[in-house]
């Protein structure tokens, strides 16, 4: 026995010394010889050994070879498509006789890779190789040794290089000064895993723990807790993750960003110049697996927004879906906005007024994804409009945007609509239609469109659509129909009695013409139509004690001018809101023509003759009592004709006034021509 055992050891013995001696005995020429051989056959490159070589399988199998590199594709621009100074790798030997890989040492230094894609989307790593040696795929690999077992000893990579360029898209992404760390003591305990890497002048600090990688191998999912920290970005996820037959995940996404527009610049993604995309904070329950990813109790804050609600991403498709239920504090569009209506604005058609933009307007962005959300916002700022509480639903699919305003709250009123943007098509398109009710006009007007002369309680429906390739194109192609309705207003800084005095003694020009007292109204509005971008009513009316105006006529909102005529009648009656509309009275025209910033008045004469009857009959009630009939009905006494009527019942003094009236009325004929300027003080 004793015998035996000194033959084993002796054995044994013999092959340590070979172990040793043979790697030794071999020269270092014929490795590099051999390898690149094997290289050459099964990728049809060349590979450059410059360096050293080392090789010994006792006490462990250690390997290391220095200045090494591996030549690229002939089209590509780096000559070499990895290169490194130097590789250290150390495998424990006995582990191996029962089934375990222990790597005790892998070091790499100063790696370098370079990936690319040619124009027609071939890789740098698809090789030009010839076929596998006979038999050598045919093999099952079941006759091997099964791993049982896995250790990373001291696993690094120490200031490395790596980019990628892709010609075919344009993309090019470069890392540099790459340091990674890992540990892995047995696969029952933690991967440890942390480094860092320069991506575009800034480090990105990661690091990464999964409590139990064996689950990994078996198809299960472990806990696992990740960092990356960067200047323009930090994020962190602590859920499980299952790497086999699919990605899934489930766990805490904690997500802040600075600036999404210097983050997006960064990337390699640059947005276009604007206004907004700053700071972004995302924190919620994320889930995914296969195509399809949630984001769950997600609280989220966006340029100052702040929303809270789920979101979910399906990949899978033409294009992605977005789907959420979102409930925001506010929505500030003017975030977004070159020009977000705080400078002054014209009223349109001046000297100094550009017109409407001829820049192309681009929506194919709209068929980059398809959406459908649900949204509650509690305040909507767009310019200088403030929107109420309000409820909206938005679907997105091929392109076309449809927005369903289920509930709009605004200036003190309510409404609902729906706005469709088409960008499926060469030519965009729009939509809208929309129903507003007891909206304060003044407030409205006045941030809408800087108009602060109007007061009331404001009725709007409204359906219009345009398409075109720029805001005028659509601006001229804009169709569409409605009404509106003032009710308990004012129209302020203009007396349209004053006005109308002015515009009979001479044109002018200017609003200021309309002097600076006020006309109350009961009731005001009409009808539209919008054709080829012109406006055309034909039924303003407008209700108040005393006086009536009809309008008729055309605003030109492409070239932002006016073609309009206003007839206002002096009345003899206080009825206002549900009076009648035709009662006789001094008729004055008067036509607005010119732009909307500075229009111009002026009398039509020639209409006010032709109404000589309404005209005398006015003048001849004024000058018969002095006024006192107009007096006593704004005092509320009745008037004084009624009260003497019991005394002229019957008698003779009514067939004697008769006679009188028709001796006198020849004499005191007024030209009605005189009499309106007398009446107007010219």
């Amino acid at each position: 026995m004793s015998r035996l055992f000194a033959i084993f050891i002796g054995i044994l013995l013999l092959l340590v010394v070979v172990a040793v001696a043979v790697p030794m005995l071999i020269p270092m020429a014929t490795y590099k010889a051999q390898v690149a051989e094997a290289v050459k056959a099964q990728t049809g490159r060349d590979i450059r050994i410059d360096g050293e070589v080392g090789l010994s399988f006792f006490p462990n199998i250690a390997v290391s070879i220095e200045d090494v590199g591996f030549s690229n594709a002939s089209w590509a621009k780096e000559r070499e498509m990895a290169s490194m100074k130097e590789m250290r790798a150390t495998l424990k030997l006995m582990p191996l006789f029962r089934g375990a890989v222990e790597i005790d040492s892998f070091v790499l230094v100063d790696p370098a890779i370079h990936l690319e894609v040619r124009r027609d989307g071939t890789p740098n790593w698809q090789f030009e190789t010839a076929s596998a040696p006979a038999g050598g795929s045919g093999g099952s690999s079941s006759n091997g040794m099964t791993v049982s077992e896995i250790s990373l000893g001291e696993i690094s990579i120490q200031n490395g290089r790596a980019s990628y360029a892709n010609a075919q898209t344009g993309a090019s992404y470069a890392a540099e000064k790459v340091n990674v760390s890992l540990a892995l003591p047995r696969l029952d305990d933690p991967f440890v895993a942390d480094g860092s890497l320069v991506w575009n002048g800034d480090e990105i600090r990661f690091d990464l723990k999964a409590d139990r990688p064996r689950a990994f191998t078996e198809g299960g999912q472990t806990p696992v807790a990740l960092t990356i920290s960067a200047p323009k970005v930090k994020a962190s996820y602590g859920g499980t993750l299952k790497a086999l037959d699919g990605l899934a995940f489930a766990g805490d996404v904690d997500l802040a960003v600075p600036s999404v527009r210097a983050l997006a610049a960064w990337a390699g993604s640059p947005m276009p110049a604007g206004k907004g995309f700053g700071p972004l904070s995302i924190q919620g329950k994320a889930s995914g697996s296969g195509e399809t990813y949630s984001f769950s109790d997600a609280i989220i804050g966006f340029d100052g927004m702040n929303a809270t609600g789920t979101l979910s991403v399906r990949t899978g498709g033409t294009r992605p879906h977005v789907k959420g239920d979102l409930t925001v504090d506010r929505v500030d569009v003017n975030a977004y906005l070159e020009n977000d209506g705080s400078t002054a604005r014209s009223g349109g058609g001046g000297a100094s007024d550009p017109g409407w933009s001829t820049d192309p307007i681009d929506l194919s962005g709209l068929k980059a994804v398809d959406a459908d959300f649900a949204l509650r916002a509690g305040q909507v700022l767009f310019q200088q409009i403030e929107i109420g509480e309000s409820a909206l639903n938005l679907k997105l699919a091929g392109g076309v945007l449809t927005a369903t305003l289920g509930k709009l709250g605004l200036y003190g009123g309510s409404g609902a609509g729906a706005l469709t943007v088409n960008g499926a098509s060469a030519t965009p398109q729009i939509n809208a239609n929309f129903k507003l009710a007891g909206l304060a006009a003044e407030p409205f007007l006045t941030d809408a469109a800087d108009f602060k002369r109007l007061q009331g309680t404001t009725a709007v429906d409204i359906a219009v659509s345009a398409s075109g390739r720029s805001q005028r194109a659509m601006v001229s192609a804009l169709n569409g129909n409605g009404s509106v309705k003032f009710t308990d207003g004012k129209i302020k800084g203009i007396n349209l009695a004053q006005l109308a005095r002015t515009a009979l003694g001479a044109a002018t020009s200017g609003w200021q013409s309309g002097g600076t007292q006020d006309t109350d109204f009961s009731e005001m509005g009409g009808t539209f139509t919008i054709t080829n971008g012109v406006l055309a009513n034909s039924d303003l009316r407008l209700l108040s004690p005393l006086i009536r105006v009809n309008g008729a006529g055309t605003a030109n909102i492409l070239e932002k001018t006016l073609n309009y005529r206003v007839e206002p009648r002096l009345a003899a009656s206080l009825e206002g809101q549900g009076g009648q509309a035709d009662v006789k009275g001094i008729e004055v025209p008067i036509l607005i023509t010119g732009a909307w910033s500075n229009p111009r008045f002026a009398p039509d004469l020639a209409s006010m003759i032709q109404n000589r009857e309404n005209i005398e009959s006015t003048i001849k009630s004024i000058r018969e009592d002095r006024g006192k009939g107009l007096i006593d009905s704004l005092m509320g006494r009745p008037p004084a004709a009624q009260e003497q009527a019991p005394a002229n019942d019957g008698g003779s003094g009514g067939s004697q006034e008769a006679p009188a009236s028709d001796e006198t009325e020849p004499a005191a004929k007024p030209r009605p021509e005189d009499a309106l300027r007398q009446l107007f003080g010219r």
